[in-house]
Formats: C-alpha cells, structure tokens, sequence
C-alpha cells in the first residue's frame, strides 16, 4: 500500500467531518467580523436552469428575514466533466424543478420546455448587465417564465440584442470554480455551497446560528415526510419503490438508511436494483465533485442523525463482492438488510468490504449466514444484472444514483422520498 493508499481514508473523513465544518465557519466568521463586513451571500444563476427559477423566487424572501446580503452573479458554461449525461439531467431537472415548486409554493410554468439557445445566450447576458441592480432578482424571474415558456419574442424585446462579449460571464465561472464548485442555482456563504432549495435549510440553520435571522425553518418541507406515514401507510401499503443505487455512492448509503425507515414505519416494499459505480464503468468523478460530494453528504447525515465519514471505499473488488453476495441474497428477499450493513460498514464504521472477514462482518450485522458468500452469484451472472439495472434506470430517464422510480415516477436522490410518496398516492397507472 502506497502513501497515498494509506492518507486517503483520513483525508475522506476530514472532507465529510463535521468538525472540519465548524472549523470552516469558525474562520470565515472570525475574519469576516474582524474586517466589519456585513454576511455576503453570493448566487450563481443560469437562466436555463430550472432549478434558478425557483431561486430567484426563495432567495428575496430569505434576504428579508436575515441579515445577509446576497450578490448574484450569472454564468452561461458549466464544466462538462461535472454532467456525465447532460441530456437526461436537463430532462429531469426541469421535471423535478416542477415538482418542488409545487411544494414550496413557488411558480414555475407547468408546460415548460428546454428554452431555445438564441434566446438563453440573450437572457444570460442581459441578466449578467444587471447582476448588481437591487431589482435582479424580479427581473431574472420575469424573463426566466417567458425563457421556459419559449416565448422568444418577449425575451428579445426585453434583453435586446446579446452584444457583450461574455466577459462577464467568464469572470463569474472562474469565480464559482475557484470558491470549489460546479452548479447553477447554489448560494455561496463563508466557504460553504448550498444547491438548490433542498440546501437552504442548512443555510437558514447556520445563519440562525449566527444570530442573524428569526430562528424559522421555512425550507426542510421535502424533509417531512416521516411525519405523514402514518396518515398515508393505508394509501400506500403494498405498493412498490425501486431503488438503483451503487455500494460506492455516499448519497445511495443514505438513501438506503432513509428508506430503511420508511419500510419500518410502512408496508411499502423496497426493490434494489444495483449498478456499478461510475468509476468502475469508465467514468471517473472529478476531485472538486468528489469533495463536495464527501462534505454535503456528511452534512446531510448529521442533519438526519445517521452515521457517516468513516470510510474505506469500497471501490473495486469489495463493490464486485458485494455485489455477488447482494444479488444473491434478493433470491430470498435478504438483499437489503445485507446491502444496508455493507454499506454502514464501509461509510459510517471504516471496516473493509472485500475481504471473506469483511463480508462476514455485514453478513452477521445483517443477521445472515456468512454462508451467503459461497452462494454468492458468479461474475458473469451478477455483471449482466448490473448492466440490464444500469439499462433500465437509464430507460426511465436518469443517470446516476441513486435513482428512486415510484408510480410512474423517475426521481433523482435521496431527498426526493417526499416525492415517491407523492407518487404511490396516486391511483396506480394502468395500460
């Protein structure tokens, strides 16, 4: 085991840690009240990112109950690296936009459509010229509506003709890479992103924190979820989630800690649908999303009192193991238990996974024989699953994990378990 082999597990713990969080805030607010400047929020906006619409519709609300400024800035390109299916993430983002916008009360047009190019490039850099007018966040709202309903005329008799050369724009980009991150639609507040309104919340507590708000919550609805099931179990008892996650996946421990729960409390069953990770199907995850992806996922595990940041990644043979085991497991239904303590193991306990100890370990936390790893599925069985589990999630249109499909719904991570619930609510789709 080489230098770095044996570093970087405690530089992953360090990334998720939460004390590596408050050491952070600690030092952006120490040397933010030395200089005397007011809390600067900073906001990357992309007019044709759904997610943006909802933005500039919560971000005025939130300035008003604290005392923050925030400063939009506008940017056009996002780093391609970061999207490894930007098709299929345009498509359901716009979906999901819509979906939030209903349980958060915030418009978004119901019949939108991917904007046209012309008229995003003319919206992009008009909306740039005026990133520092106190009105841009109505304004970026007014042409965002028009921009998702292609109603191009009214977005050149607004923005007139794109004259500028993008310099702004590029500025802006720079600015968002070199603060550490990647998306549209995120506020940026003392070293810290927070993307989209399912973040907000983190950003509220932190500024309530700070003394600098009026001690509410108003942004954890798709949070809630836990506290309906009692009411909607009768609706939903029965009905079916699919679940497409990786072993390798941060976001997919956490979904399958969540969804633990709700088949505690209901009688809905959860079906596992295993892909390999994108490292191990060619393609490999940029650092800077790698490290966001350590720090949110360890914040968003704290929020919900689940173990994480001990880590021994489970990339390679420990993944194609448990795999074998997990497949063969789902024969008799044992599948998610085993799947669960592997992945508590390799994420939350930094015990390794590939080893015959190291599955047995998961195998008796999960109450199963640790004769399941002779059983385990051969190479050219489990690897053909894999690849029809990739296949299906792709034909129901997303792309990574993990991936919750519900009454005809395709739903993107792990907070979206409000959304399937949603879903199983409707009466089931028949053909």
């Amino acid at each position: 085991m080489n230098v770095a082999e044996l570093v970087r597990p405690t530089l992953m713990r360090w990334l998720a840690s939460g004390t590596r969080q408050s050491l952070m805030r600690f030092g952006h607010e120490a040397v933010r009240r030395a200089r005397f400047q007011p809390v600067r929020l900073i906001y990357f906006h992309r007019s044709d990112d759904p997610y943006c619409q909802l933005m500039v519709q919560a971000l005025p609300e939130l300035a008003e109950r604290f005392d923050v400024t925030v400063e939009p800035r506008v940017i056009e390109r996002l780093p391609a690296a970061m999207y490894p299916d930007p098709a299929r993430y345009e498509a359901l983002s716009i979906l999901d936009a819509a979906r939030m916008a209903r349980l958060y009360g915030i418009g978004f047009p119901v019949t939108a459509m991917v904007p046209d190019r012309l008229s995003v490039s003319m919206a992009n850099r008009y909306l740039a010229s005026r990133q520092d007018d106190p009105a841009f966040f109505s304004i970026a709202e007014e042409i965002g509506a028009k921009l998702w309903r292609r109603d191009g005329a009214a977005i050149r008799s607004i923005c007139g003709p794109a004259d500028m050369d993008g310099a702004a724009l590029r500025a802006n980009e720079k600015l968002l890479g070199r603060l550490g991150h990647y998306a549209s639609a995120t506020v940026y507040c003392g070293g810290e992103f927070y993307p989209g309104l399912e973040r907000l919340d983190h950003l509220e507590r932190r500024l309530n924190a700070m003394d600098l708000g009026d001690g509410e919550v108003h942004f954890e609805l798709h949070r809630l979820w836990r506290h309906g099931l009692q009411r909607m179990d009768r609706l939903i008892a029965g009905r079916t989630i699919d679940l497409f996650f990786s072993v390798r996946s941060p976001y997919s421990y956490l979904a399958l800690s969540l969804m633990r729960d709700l088949m505690r409390a209901t009688a809905v069953q959860i079906r596992l649908k295993p892909v390999l990770p994108m490292v191990m199907r060619g393609l490999p995850v940029p650092p800077m999303k790698g490290r966001y992806i350590l720090f949110d996922a360890g914040r968003e595990a704290r929020l919900e009192n689940l173990p994480f940041g001990h880590i021994a990644d489970p990339v390679g043979r420990a993944t194609e193991r448990a795999m074998a085991v997990g497949m063969a497991l789902g024969q008799g239904g044992q599948d998610f238990d085993f799947f669960h303590a592997f992945m508590c193991q390799v994420w939350a306990e930094g015990r390794e996974g590939a080893s015959d100890a190291g599955l047995a370990r998961a195998l008796e936390m999960a109450g199963i024989s640790r004769a399941a790893i002779v059983r385990a599925l051969p190479d050219d069985v489990w690897r053909v699953r894999a690849h029809e589990n990739l296949q299906d999630m792709m034909r129901r249109g997303s792309w990574g994990v993990p991936t919750l499909s519900a009454g005809g719904e395709t739903l993107w991570g792990q907070d979206r378990i409000w959304a399937a619930l949603d879903a199983l609510q409707q009466p089931p789709v028949t053909h």
